[in-house]
């Protein structure tokens, strides 16, 4: 009987190690946190690409940097909780094979913009990472005969508008403080609202914050972090995914 050299051996034992790591970035991902500034921001190597974090703002890949103390950072990543210390590598679940979602693509002004159902009725939405919440304006709020007058509401004073006009070639900007009837400063509410359900193609949560706006100009609900906190997006040639866990 003839014995395999060892590094015959060897290749025939790695191979199917390598092939499994090959297989490896749709399942999981490596990530290393290579620096904190502070407690606003940090930087992470995912799957051997450097990528800064900020706090409270979703990277492309879809990890939410949520706190820094004592080291250690907070996050979420692939819809899932990780807290991971400097340093420190790990290789966290990635797989979405089988699971339902939802693609939605950029349109002209890299806007994300799609159909929506809340509490079972539709509307046209803007999923946007840089919001907090989800922000339904009056006009469909009452299309929707969602319940919100009679909730906790708060007073803020309209924005400045800008007005650009162009004389002689020249950009002219005009900033103009918008005024009620009385002439005094324009102002508008928004209320709490706790809705039943939201979803968004396939992908659906239950029980989550929004508010009712009554903000001049706020045509379209606005869909922020507190829906894609639960569930797993990611951005990626200008189309989000977005993935139920």
């Amino acid at each position: 009987m003839k014995f395999l050299s060892f590094p015959i051996r060897a290749a025939l034992f790695c191979a199917p190690v390598l092939a499994f790591f090959a297989a490896a970035p749709s399942m999981a991902t490596t990530l290393q946190i290579l620096s904190v500034s502070g407690k606003s921001s940090a930087q992470f190597m995912i799957d051997g690409v450097r990528r800064d974090a900020r706090l409270g703002s979703f990277t492309d890949e879809g990890l939410l940097l949520e706190k820094i103390s004592d080291g250690s950072v907070s996050f979420l990543y692939n819809g899932l909780p990780q807290r991971m210390r400097l340093g420190e590598i790990a290789v966290v679940d990635s797989q979405t094979q089988g699971l339902i979602s939802h693609q939605i693509r950029a349109d002209q002004k890299n806007k994300y913009l799609t159909p929506a159902l809340i509490n079972g009725g539709n509307v046209q939405a803007e999923i946007d990472r840089t919001a907090d919440v989800i922000v339904i304006p009056v006009a469909d709020a009452d299309r929707l005969n969602l319940q919100y007058k009679d909730k906790k509401s708060r007073v803020f004073q309209a924005p400045k508008q800008t007005i650009v006009e162009t004389k002689d070639g020249k950009e002219i900007k005009t900033v103009i403080e918008p005024k009620d009837k009385d002439g005094k400063p324009l102002t508008y509410k928004t209320y709490a609202l706790q809705l039943n359900s939201i979803r968004i193609g396939a992908v659906d949560i239950y029980g989550v914050s929004a508010l009712v706006s009554e903000k001049p100009g706020l045509t379209t609900t606005v869909v922020g972090r507190d829906f894609l906190k639960r569930v797993a997006p990611s951005w990626n040639n200008r189309t989000l995914t977005l993935v139920r866990r």
